[in-house]
């Protein structure tokens, strides 16, 4: 008889039951832990997938119409034309024509493309500047679009060859990696790619491309570190960069040209009559080798990242079919360290902190063109040791404007020319209009632009008392139409004397408009313009020909005071003393033109005191004593339909607020990131809010689904090279089109335009921000803001404020005086913020301190000039919040204390507040926090379809119904495995059971 041999059992429970019971066990916890991360990042998850988790339910048979925000176009198809019919005229009027001797414009040819660019073109920048380009043109594709035929062989080389997997080195998103420039040796081009280039000889074409992104600015120089390969781990994987091409490029930095590609440049001028630059860079790149015998260049077209069908202007410039006609939005220096800016730029560490960085604006308002040009109207003047060597290029033994500024600030060349005549000005009351006639004198048509500059006068009073006074500004412009050669276009230029004040945080504590002679000019770019103002002046010894008819002259024979804000009435003062290095340093100074030698900038050593060290420290909110509990759940049946045309300050809203429930506002404050939240007790419907200047589709690290597509456009700065807000607004309107094709998707929230100031060439992410001009920045942005809000869209205008480089951005303290950050900084946001009906719903916070605190915390800022000064009514955001362990700075109950409404997060869980609904200062500050909130969201296209008897009721998202069904199964699955596995043992134990008894009866017998 043979034994079957039985399992091992233990209370009945075999090893296979122990592990599917330890199965069942893991499977509960991973499915606890999935819930839990799916119920904490819920609204992310929400804008992800195109979900909502809420439904609109009419409550009444009103005949309201309320589709508020209507669609202009039937269909994507119709729309997308429209977007890729006006992304590329902003191409044609965007791209800039540096040089051009007599090379264009060039019949349609047979011609080269060169450099591994050319293959490569940088259609965006990277981080939320990054746009879907997938179906966007190579260049050769749209040259042949234009008519050219392009070399195959040497594409090929780049695309399949040896030449294509020689790309440029990038940072990712979170500044991980390098940016090295990688570029084709001539040395690796074989015989094939020589022959070919004979039948391709009506031009070669070479692109010099530079990249740029968030969390990292490009280097000012490739030290020995770049002599190395490495592997850096990071936020998105490891990054690998690769040593520089060859030992000659160490001690260059990423703005000019690499040693490979002054090579291939050499290359093209000895086998070409005919050599064109491209440059596709949103960085002002060092140009100087334009001017170089050794290069031969003919031709020089700038067109910084020119988006999903900017490319198609390429050929129609090059051919004549379009006259190019933008303008530059940056100074293009020489030598591009050459700004006094650069002595303190990056992350220099506080001393006797624990690696605090800080930054210092130690330039003051001399950034850009208003230090090259106002120290060069000092030189002419002969005055403040103006051409003393200090800060003058190379070894050279005196400072010479020629030999540091080779493109002014609005230079750009036309295939035409034309005359400007300033026929005209009148003024009435603070405003003074120039009547410009502009006319082709040329054989194309072609457009222009009118530049209109202003000059203050600088006088003992500011000597004395550290007002500053560039020696020019922008205060104006337009653009014609296209003329006809012999064609006049008779243009009228308001500028607001307003412009022309000046900030006196020292004496006055205001701004000034003082007595004396105040000049306006035109010119075909700021120095043209100056040297205008300066013959006006009787001036001699400029540098070029100048024409004192293109200057007026106006003479203020009082002083006064712009002390009250134009928008509310409230009384302007000082804001950032905390901000100023003096507060911390008696002895700091900062740049003067009263003497350039003695106080040029040099890079300057921190060190903390007590009060720096406490000022550091992340800071708290205080409890009021005073504060009351605001009424909350009242039934006052409003619902926010009913307010969408209320003003902010109408009582209605506080019987609106007081049906809000604690729980609402902590959470629509709390969870703001790429959405805002449905409010049920006032019918507030959640939005999408998505990320990125250029481009509807980005959420932080992901993308979005649409309902539809959308459209990448090119990078700000192109679309201010224009020279025409017009092209600007148009964009704004497209961007408000491709949100509401979305449907009640409530696509309502864009985190844009972006309106920081290229203060350096060497910023990451000046291909995202328009111009080193405040003024020009703030024309541009508050024309994008007026298109995209007439379409329903609320713009998080961004990065506020001073977030003029990415190094050490999340925790850089950033110092600078009162009058720089108003007049350079703040000006780019001042028209959007302050705009009214036309204005932004929205700001987005930067990650820097202003002074020694987080922007979110600085009340100055975000609340008594914001909303005291600029009267802002809408909603203020931070920047990204979803991970409070790497963003310590943002906690949540100072930012309330300081003025911030919103946190820029995805977590449901982070930045908790204790006991937040018995505090009667925190439901104050979170009362007034939803009040700016639900205030931007009922003036956005999330209403459309919501009358005022609608109600918005909690639902689950698809996603959520999805879940609990698995959850259910798994419940159930789980049960019936348990029920099995205890059944099982319990049938085993009997059976052992039965087998001793069965087996003690056998042995008693």
């Amino acid at each position: 008889m043979t034994n079957s041999k039985k399992p091992q059992t233990k209370g009945g429970l075999t090893r296979r039951s122990v592990l599917g019971l330890g199965g069942i066990g893991a499977g509960a916890v991973a499915l606890g832990v999935g819930n839990y991360y799916a119920n904490k990042y819920a609204p992310v998850i929400n804008t992800y997938l195109g979900q909502k988790s809420y439904e609109v339910k009419d409550g009444g048979a009103g005949a309201e119409d309320s589709v508020y925000f209507k669609a202009s176009y039937s269909s994507e198809s119709e729309r997308l034309a429209a977007d890729a019919s006006i992304a590329k005229e902003v191409a044609q009027e965007g791209f800039v024509l540096l040089k051009n001797d007599g090379a264009l414009p060039m019949a349609e040819g047979r011609v080269t493309l060169l450099g591994v660019s050319s293959a490569d073109i940088l259609y965006g920048g990277g981080g939320s500047g990054a746009v879907d380009s997938s179906t966007a043109p190579t260049l050769k594709s749209a040259l042949e679009a234009s008519g050219f035929e392009v070399n195959p062989t040497m594409w090929s080389f780049y695309t399949e060859g040896a030449g294509s997997s020689i790309r440029m080195d990038v940072a990712d998103i979170a500044g991980t990696g390098r940016y090295v420039i990688h570029e084709a040796s001539p040395d690796l081009f074989t015989d094939t790619e020589t022959a070919s280039l004979g039948d391709y000889s009506d031009a070669a074409i070479v692109v010099f491309a530079r990249s740029g992104s968030e969390s990292s600015d490009v280097p000012r120089t490739y030290d020995e570190s770049y002599l190395q390969d490495v592997d850096i781990k990071g936020y998105t994987g490891t990054v690998h960069s690769s040593r520089l091409d060859s030992d000659d490029d160490l001690g260059r930095h990423y703005l000019e040209l690499t040693s490979n590609e002054e090579a291939l440049l050499e290359y093209a001028s000895q086998h070409f009559g005919r050599v064109i630059v491209l440059i596709n860079s949103g960085n002002a790149m060092e140009l100087s080798f334009l001017d170089s015998s050794r290069f031969n260049v003919d031709a020089c077209l700038w067109i910084g990242n020119p988006g999903q069908d900017g490319l198609y202007a390429v050929g129609d410039i090059l051919t004549g079919a379009v006259n190019p006609s933008g303008k530059t939005v940056d100074t293009y220096a020489r030598n591009s360290l050459s700004a006094p800016s650069l002595m303190n730029f990056g992350s220099n560490i506080i001393a006797g902190t624990d690696n605090a960085p800080f930054v210092v604006y130690q330039e003051g308002i001399y950034v850009g063109y208003k230090y090259y040009e106002t120290r060069y109207e000092d030189c002419v003047l002969g005055q403040g040791n103006a051409d003393s060597a200090v800060g003058a290029s190379g070894s050279a033994d005196k400072w010479s404007y020629g030999s540091e500024v080779q493109f002014p600030f609005g230079f750009g060349l036309s295939y035409t020319s034309f005359e400007q005549v300033l026929s005209g000005s009148a003024q009435k009351d603070d405003t003074v209009t120039l009547t410009v006639k502009v006319t082709n004198t040329g054989s194309l048509a072609g457009k222009d632009v009118v530049e209109v500059y202003g000059q203050s006068p600088y006088t003992d009073y500011d000597r004395a008392n550290g007002v500053e006074k560039a020696a020019v500004q922008l205060v104006g412009l337009a653009k014609t139409d296209e003329l006809a050669p012999g064609q006049s276009q008779t243009l009228e230029v308001a500028v607001s004397l307003a412009s022309l004040k000046s900030y006196d945080e020292g004496g006055k504590g205001t701004y000034i408009f003082e007595a004396g002679d105040y000049y306006l000019a035109i010119g075909t770019d700021v120095h043209d313009a100056l040297n205008n103002i300066l013959a006006a002046k009787g001036a001699s010894g400029m540098d070029a020909e100048s024409d004192a008819r293109k200057a007026v002259k106006l003479s203020l024979g009082e002083s006064s005071d712009y002390a009250t804000s134009p928008y509310t009435g409230a009384a302007v003062q000082n804001q950032f003393e905390d901000a100023d290095m003096r507060s911390y340093d008696a002895s700091f100074t900062y740049l003067t033109r009263s003497d350039w030698e003695a106080s040029y900038p040099t890079t300057y050593a921190f060190t903390a005191t007590d009060e720096v060290l406490q000022a550091l420290a992340v800071q708290e909110g205080q409890d009021d004593p005073s504060a009351v509990m605001p009424t909350t759940g009242a039934q006052n049946d409003l619902t926010l339909a009913m307010l969408r045309e209320v003003d902010a300050d109408d009582p209605a809203w506080d019987d609106l607020l007081d049906q809000l429930t604690p729980e609402e506002m902590y959470n629509l404050v709390r969870v703001g990131g790429y959405q805002t939240q449905a409010v049920n007790s006032v019918g507030a419907p959640a939005t999408v809010c998505v990320d990125g200047p250029a481009y509807v589709g980005n959420a932080g690290t992901t993308g979005v689904n649409t309902v539809e597509k959308t459209y990448a456009w090119c990078s700000e700065v192109v679309i201010s090279s224009t020279w025409n807000p017009a092209c600007a607004k148009a964009m704004g309107e497209q961007i408000g089109e491709d949100c509401l094709a979305q449907g009640d998707l409530n696509f309502a929230g864009w985190y844009a335009p972006s309106m920081n100031i290229h203060r350096t060439p060497f910023s990451g992410r000046n291909f995202e921000y328009y111009s080193e001009d405040g003024f020009l920045s703030g024309q541009f942005g508050a024309a994008t803001v007026a298109g995209a809000r007439s379409k329903g869209v609320m713009t998080f205008v961004k990065h506020f404020a001073l977030n003029d480089q990415e190094t050490s951005r999340t925790t850089i303290a950033t110092l600078s005086n009162e009058q720089a950050i108003r007049e350079i900084y703040l000006a780019a946001f001042e028209p959007s913020i302050s705009g009214g009906d036309e204005g932004t719903l929205g700001i987005m916070l930067s990650m820097n301190r202003v002074g020694l605190v987080w922007s979110g915390d600085n009340k100055g800022l975000t609340t008594n000039v914001v909303r005291g000064e600029w009267g802002f009514k809408g909603a203020i955001i931070t920047d990204q919040a979803s991970y409070p362990q790497a963003f310590p700075l943002l906690a949540i109950r100072a930012g309330l204390a300081g003025g911030t409404d919103m946190w820029l997060n995805s977590g449901t869980d982070n930045w908790q507040i204790d006991g937040y609904a018995s505090n009667p200062t925190v439901m104050t500050q979170l009362r007034q926090a939803s009040k700016h909130i639900l205030y931007a969201v009922s003036r956005s296209l999330a209403m459309n379809g919501i009358s005022s008897t609608a109600k918005v009721v909690s639902v689950m998202a698809p996603w959520q119904m999805a879940l609990t069904g698995i959850d259910v199964a798994a419940a159930v699955g789980a049960a019936a495995g348990i029920y099995a596995i205890v059944r099982g043992a319990k049938r085993r134990k009997a059976e052992a059971a039965e087998d001793e008894e069965s087996s003690d009866s056998s042995t008693s017998k």
